[in-house]
């Protein structure tokens, strides 16, 4: 797999294209499970006895601070044994995915369950409908180690 600072020069030329206010960055795993905890969704799916590395995240936006957080630990996983061209694009893949949830921003109510599902849809349906390949391409590689 490519460095941090290669994943890094992917994601941060997306958002400078887009023109968007956003930051993105690696964060160490503990750290990245406690900010991912945070959300009502992944609350949800630990409380129902799922492993947090199991679930294979391998981003996620903090609405709080606008960021775009990325999971090195998952994210090496996920590409280990893909060709690089796969690995690029999947970076390409998980920074519009998580850009579409800022995009969706302004639409959510509050930080309950049903709202962090409602985000989650549109933000996939967005992503499908404007980048299908991209999306396609996340989906498969973010669920091929799920094994519940």
């Amino acid at each position: 797999m490519f460095s941090k600072k290669e994943a890094l020069d992917i994601a941060k030329p997306i958002i400078k294209q887009n023109r968007l206010t956003l930051k993105v960055k690696f964060l160490p795993y503990k750290k990245f499970i406690q900010v991912a905890k945070k959300s009502p969704l992944i609350k949800k799916v630990l409380r129902e006895g799922n492993d947090f590395y199991e679930l294979n995240v391998p981003s996620l936006f903090s609405h709080k601070t606008n960021t775009i957080y990325f999971n090195e630990k998952i994210i090496k996983k996920l590409l280990h044994n893909e060709p690089l061209s796969i690995q690029k694009r999947f970076i390409m893949a998980i920074t519009y995915h998580e850009i579409f949830h800022y995009l969706n921003k302004l639409n959510m109510k509050d930080n309950s369950l049903n709202s962090a599902l409602l985000s989650e849809e549109k933000a996939e349906r967005d992503f499908k409908k404007k980048f299908p390949g991209l999306s396609a391409l996340g989906k498969r590689i973010s669920k091929k180690y799920i094994n519940f």
